[in-house]
């Protein structure tokens, strides 16, 4: 563990103790972390701040992140066939794509298939990483950081995607700003995680699913992800919310649970799918969705 004394963002010094969480899949779990936030950025996170060692236990090999086939991939790639996009971007036919944190390499298996001419995948689990190989897939093993050390920084990437990592990376800008080393000029690197500022993390705290500590260590706003980018030397592009239907099913159970002591199955059978997807678009188009993605490029001029 690392007692931190700066704003892992920001830097700044004014951090101060906010609460201690729980691990939000396991709620009567008896061992619990303690939350700091920055009162320059707003920046929530854990601190003291454990080490990839010290959470090896929460990242089994069976963890469903890290599994090589994803009994969804083939829906996934028919849907991204149809529509030309898929993780909310255009297709980059042709192009070098880098997945940071890419578990056991089933998007870069979509991507593979839907015409992209370089997929990458950089992975610090060795277990997803090998299952991931397994398959075809070229994965590296370790943090993007080693990445950087062991290959360089010649071969560029147009597209650099980190899916719901960035939260678990313990120096969010050293990282960002490795992404940005690996980007090609034209490129652009897509960063998703969860939104700390929608309706359900504000209401539930950490028993929101995905505050999900300890596997989230930071929790970001749009605005303390933006900063991290700019203190990488990028700039945003474009970002914006969006709340996948199944997501924000749970939230609602959650929500229920919680305060109302109503179980799942009650909530759930009384969701509608259509209702469900009316109350996510909502909240996209507040800018209040359950996750943010957010795009950065090389500055302009």
């Amino acid at each position: 563990m690392q007692q931190l004394t700066n704003c892992p963002v920001c830097d700044s010094t004014s951090i101060r103790f906010q609460f201690m969480a729980g691990e939000a899949r396991h709620p009567y779990d008896p061992l619990k972390w303690s939350v700091y936030g920055c009162e320059d950025c707003g920046l929530v996170f854990a601190n003291p701040r454990p080490t990839w060692q010290e959470l090896s236990d929460y990242h089994k090999p069976d963890f469903q992140c890290y599994n090589a086939i994803d009994e969804d991939e083939e829906a996934f790639y028919e849907e991204a066939l149809k529509s030309g996009e898929f993780r909310h971007i255009p297709v980059p036919v042709g192009k070098r794509l880098l997945d940071v944190g890419c578990g056991g390499g089933s998007f870069l298996r979509i991507f593979k298939r839907l015409g992209v001419a370089v997929t990458k995948g950089v992975e610090p689990s060795e277990a997803a990483a090998a299952a991931g190989r397994a398959n075809g897939t070229d994965i590296f093993t370790g943090t993007l950081e080693d990445y950087l050390e062991q290959v360089g920084s010649e071969e560029k990437f147009d597209v650099i995607m980190c899916s719901h990592v960035l939260g678990s990376t313990p120096r969010p800008v050293e990282t960002l700003d490795a992404m940005r080393q690996l980007l090609a000029p034209d490129g652009y690197i897509c960063v998703y995680v969860p939104n700390a500022e929608c309706d359900s993390a504000q209401e539930m705290g950490w028993r929101w699913h995905s505050f999900d500590f300890p596997y989230n260590l930071i929790q970001y706003k749009s605005k303390t992800l933006a900063l991290a980018g700019e203190r990488a030397g990028l700039t945003v592009k474009r970002h914006y919310t969006y709340s996948l239907p199944a997501s924000v099913t749970y939230s609602i159970c959650l929500h229920n649970r919680y305060k109302w002591f109503i179980p799942h199955k009650v909530t759930r059978w009384f969701l509608s799918e259509e209702s469900v997807k009316r109350i996510a678009q909502e909240l996209d188009e507040q800018g209040k969705g359950e996750s943010v993605m957010m795009e950065f490029c090389h500055p302009q001029g």
